[in-house]
């Protein structure tokens, strides 16, 4: 898997400026892992972002701070996880969010799903 499809956001306004664009997935660092999303929540501070913004954000940004999903690839240091395994988690307002089919996550902050 080479790619997927995001929700970015281009600049401040409403949820409804959001586009669907297919996104290249770059190789994981060592301390990430791959979740293919199956759940994901739509926050206050996700709406408020899309609306203001944020100082870190430039054109193509994924917005969503929540997501639950199944890990589908692991970093080379990530050996507590495995694949398959159903999660949660919280992102990072400074990278790219759950907005996606698929969402990059430090294996730290990962909660197990029962």
């Amino acid at each position: 898997m080479n790619h997927t499809q995001a929700w970015c956001w281009h600049a401040p306004g409403e949820p409804t400026q959001l586009t669907l664009v297919d996104l290249p997935l770059t190789p994981l660092a060592p301390d990430e892992v791959l979740v293919a999303n199956r759940v994901i929540a739509f926050n206050p501070v996700d709406w408020k972002l899309i609306e203001y913004g944020h100082s870190n954000w430039q054109d193509g940004q994924v917005p969503g701070v929540d997501g639950m999903g199944t890990i589908v690839a692991l970093g080379a240091n990530v050996s507590h996880l495995r694949l398959g395994a159903r999660v949660a988690y919280h992102t990072d307002l400074r990278h790219h969010g759950s907005f996606a089919r698929h969402t990059r996550v430090p294996a730290r902050a990962l909660l197990p799903v029962p």
